[in-house]
């Protein structure tokens, strides 16, 4: 890999200021090809810290991948059942024509804006969910909004009959060994958590180390939909379990390969954006010139996870890129080219095999 284009691509955004630091991890399979640490935590003191690999970040969106992993893992026990209503899970919830298949793919016609929300407290805020009703008809549409997440969060802690923080850590972070990946961090864990941005319009003060979505944090910090903090390094784990199995390349057991084949196939063909079961397919806004076939997700606060399975590469990208206020979401460039030179590399990588072979 050669660590010049990625670091000179880093380096730039940080120029530009579209964040103050960044960790950028690119893997093949279990080797590590890029580990790289960049700028800092951020632009002024008293809370700028120099970004390490071990930097934990709040990872918003890709919160939603998580969410999905677990509701998967229920889905293959045979607890949860795609095709079923999610008032079959949610008795309260109003819309008895939504399906758990429809919340993971963002096709359930919901449309609410939870932030709005965020200051009419915990149950309010889940009743107004409840009694929201399909916009247009589910199965009509792709649009990603929150409120399927926070919903299918809700259904995975219901048939678990725990908590969600406690049955993601059950269902996914103890099993691949996910040790920094957290609901809520500790405040001794402050110095390594990247801060967001100045609530000025509702808390007043620099969120570090607490959620930065808005109903998240109404909702304690524990949602479907937003709320864990994570390192690169877990989350290469975890994305590592999401790579197909190979002949020679067998993986492990913790998602089977017929889930995983699922998950990742287009369940939205013929509307306008290809989703997978949580996950985006083929999005060039922030994949760049990734082969077809390829998945990932972003998340607000600037964390990206991009997949792309015919090379067996994982890409993380992990920023703050809403400090000190959030802007134009001007991070997703940053993470096509870096997906970019790492393709550029392979291809380098792949003709000098051949040159030595011949």
């Amino acid at each position: 890999m050669p660590v010049s284009a990625i670091d000179t691509i880093v380096a730039d955004a940080i120029e530009q200021r579209i964040f103050p630091g960044a960790v950028v991890r690119v893997a093949r399979d279990t080797i590590v090809l890029h580990n790289a640490a960049y700028g800092a935590t951020t632009y002024d003191a008293p809370e700028r810290m120099p970004v390490t690999p071990t930097t934990i970040y709040d990872i918003a969106s890709l919160t939603k991948m998580f969410t999905a992993t677990a509701a998967l893992r229920l889905y293959e026990e045979c607890l949860i059942d795609l095709e079923a209503p999610v008032g079959a899970y949610l008795p309260a919830f109003r819309a008895h024509n939504v399906t758990i298949r429809h919340l993971l793919t963002h096709t359930s016609g919901l449309d609410l804006r939870l932030s709005t929300l965020c200051r009419s407290g915990r149950d309010a805020l889940l009743a107004t969910v409840y009694h929201t009703l399909p916009a247009h008809p589910p199965g009509s549409r792709v649009a990603y909004t929150n409120i399927n997440s926070l919903l299918l969060g809700e259904i995975v802690a219901t048939v678990s009959g725990q908590p969600l923080d406690r049955a993601i850590d059950a269902l996914i972070c103890q099993p691949l060994g996910l040790r920094h990946t957290m609901f809520c961090p500790d405040s001794a864990l402050l110095a390594r958590i990247a801060p967001t941005e100045f609530d000025d319009a509702w808390r007043g003060r620099l969120v570090h180390g607490t959620v930065h979505d808005e109903s998240a944090y109404a909702l304690g910090g524990v949602a479907g939909h937003a709320g864990l903090f994570s390192t690169a390094d877990d989350l290469w784990r975890f994305c590592r379990a999401w790579l197909p199995p190979t002949p020679d390349c067998a993986g492990g057991s913790f998602l089977q390969p017929e889930t995983i084949a699922l998950a990742t196939t287009n369940h939205t063909s013929g509307l306008t954006l290809a989703c997978g079961l949580g996950w985006m397919l083929d999005r060039p806004n922030f994949m760049g010139p990734a082969p077809s076939g390829s998945y990932g997700h972003t998340g607000f606060t600037g964390p990206a996870l991009v997949i792309i399975p015919q090379h067996r590469v994982i890409i993380i990208v992990l920023s703050n890129r809403v400090h000190p206020r959030r802007s134009a979401p001007r991070h997703h460039a940053v993470t096509a080219a870096i997906v970019a030179a790492t393709l550029d590399s392979i291809t380098v990588r792949h003709r000098e095999t051949l040159h030595t072979l011949a």
